[in-house]
């Protein structure tokens, strides 16, 4: 028999004694979905781009579901799953998908596919420091890279409306961002679904574990809520002092409350918010989060809370301080002037005469490529970062003069492109569907577009007798198949519009 080294003998013993723990099997916790999808041209918008493929990663969880980021999912044509390394396919259904939470469900609805798969054990929250691991499969090789903690920062999901806590973690991973499981003592603690380089963004198993219960309520799928407002830090004593707040700043100052966000009819600009559920608000806009320590005070009403819950606060306001009822609403994208993302349905668009008229979102402005936040036109950006959630009973949504086609009834506007349409034919457009409303009203005998103030022309004026000509002319010319798509879906009623603030508020 062969002897133990004496420091050998001890580890087995205690392993004995204790039981050795089991090996994770990241390979059957972790898959590879193939996902095909086909999206609309946003500059063509009655075009289809070439159908495109894309390896995703995804992970199993209890009851036969696997989980990804809804991005890469959710307008696919066909999905199927890769088990084990193996290139052998199933196609999978979707489950459940929360494009503003960016989380999807989906199943395999082949008998005994799960058999030989094994679910991921949640961690109970996203641990805060230490090292953790990235798995993904790579050309039918299982990838486990080391990443480490950094921080835990609060800002919205991917290309939707939630605002939750996220996990910045530095990886050894190269090219990731496309759902890959992170794990920690063999536990599942999150999804990422954005890299820069070596840092990477991930959706915690807290947002992860409320979406997964949500799901599987007898009561139905209660989605998350948002705040949606508009603020300022509170760290000038002498505002502070001017709106009556006695010491030292606290509280956040509220500048704008969007209609149909959780606070119209509940806060007011001008109000100091000094505590919501119970949390002190300080004056950079944090609170003090129970287990992970400071964060932005937008997470209270992520923990532990759905789109319909009541959450009480303080405010102070005409110097005076006074409790508040919110009721949170859902977080969708839909409710902003300028959505993130796009509905899933295909884009509505109108042509008159060689112009393109569509509605400014994300997906438009992302056509400028991977850093649209810098190429796409910079009065464009600056209307999206100040005034996207910024929709009104009048103010649905931005409407654009995309571009125009050239042709001999458009003489002279060719070179017109992304420019915002303030009215057509006198009447204001705020949606597309205004747009093909004023168009059927011309201005004795013209149609004449007034733009929003820019430093290139102020209306463009078109003869109405032979605009459906042309527009007929144009069609035939650039082969489009028609001259307007109108929204199929009707857009969210968000309640009566905010109140004026109660008499005594500054």
């Amino acid at each position: 028999m062969r002897r133990l080294a004496p420091f050998a003998l001890v580890a087995f013993l205690l392993a004995s004694a204790a039981g050795a723990a089991p090996r994770v099997s990241y390979d059957s916790q972790v898959v590879v979905l193939v996902v095909t999808s086909q999206d609309y041209d946003e500059w063509r918008p009655w075009e289809k781009k070439t159908p495109e493929t894309r390896i995703v990663q995804a992970v199993v969880l209890d009851g036969n579901l696997i989980a990804t980021t809804a991005d890469l999912v959710e307008n696919a044509t066909v999905i199927f799953v890769e088990k084990h390394g193996r290139p052998l396919r199933e196609p999978a259904r979707l489950v459940h998908v929360d494009a503003d939470a960016n989380l999807a469900l989906l199943t395999v609805d082949k008998p005994g596919y799960f058999a030989d798969l094994q679910p991921a054990a949640l961690a109970p929250a996203m641990p805060t420091q230490g090292q953790v691991s990235t798995v993904r499969w790579r050309s039918g090789q299982l990838e486990i890279s080391a990443s480490r903690i950094t921080r835990i920062e609060v800002g919205p999901s991917y290309l939707g409306a939630l605002e939750h806590a996220s996990l910045i973690v530095e990886t050894d991973l190269s090219g990731g961002g496309w759902s890959e499981p992170l794990f920690a003592d063999g536990r599942l603690i999150g999804l990422t679904y954005a890299q820069d380089e070596k840092s990477a963004t991930v959706t915690p198993v807290d947002v992860l574990r409320a979406f997964l219960d949500s799901v599987r309520s007898p009561q139905g799928y209660r989605e998350f809520a948002n705040l949606e407002l508009s603020w300022e830090i509170n760290r000038d004593p002498s505002l502070t002092r001017y709106l009556g707040l006695d010491g030292d700043p606290r509280g956040i100052l509220i500048t704008q409350v969007p209609w149909g966000s959780s606070a119209c009819g509940a806060l007011y600009p001008r109000d100091i918010l000094l505590s919501l559920d119970g949390h002190a608000i300080d004056a950079a806009g944090n609170f003090e989060h129970r287990r992970y320590g400071q964060l932005k005070f937008t997470q209270i009403v992520v923990d532990g809370h759905r789109a319909g819950d009541v959450v009480l606060g303080e405010v102070l306001r005409g110097g005076k301080h006074v409790p508040v009822r919110l009721t949170l609403r859902p977080a969708r994208s839909g409710q902003d002037l300028m959505p993130a993302r796009g509905s899933g349905d295909a884009p509505p668009y109108v042509i008159e005469g060689g112009l393109v008229f569509r509605e400014l979102d994300g997906a438009f402005l992302r056509t400028w490529g991977k850093d649209w936040e810098k190429k796409a036109p910079p009065s464009l950006m600056t209307r999206y970062d100040l005034f996207r959630a910024r929709q009104t009973p009048d103010r649905r949504r931005v409407v654009l003069l995309a571009y125009v086609l050239p042709s001999a009834y458009t003489v002279g506007y060719s070179s017109l492109e992304t420019l915002p349409v303030r009215s057509i034919n006198g009447r204001a457009v705020d949606s597309i569907d205004e747009v093909d409303e004023a168009f059927r009203h011309p201005e004795g005998d013209f149609e004449r577009i007034v733009l929003e103030p820019n430093v290139v022309r102020a209306e463009v004026v078109l003869e109405a007798k032979t605009l459906e000509q042309a527009t007929k002319d144009v069609l035939d010319e650039y082969q489009i198949p028609e001259a307007r798509r109108l929204r199929t879906t009707q857009l969210p009623d968000l309640g009566p519009s905010c109140p004026a603030a109660p008499a005594g508020a500054r």
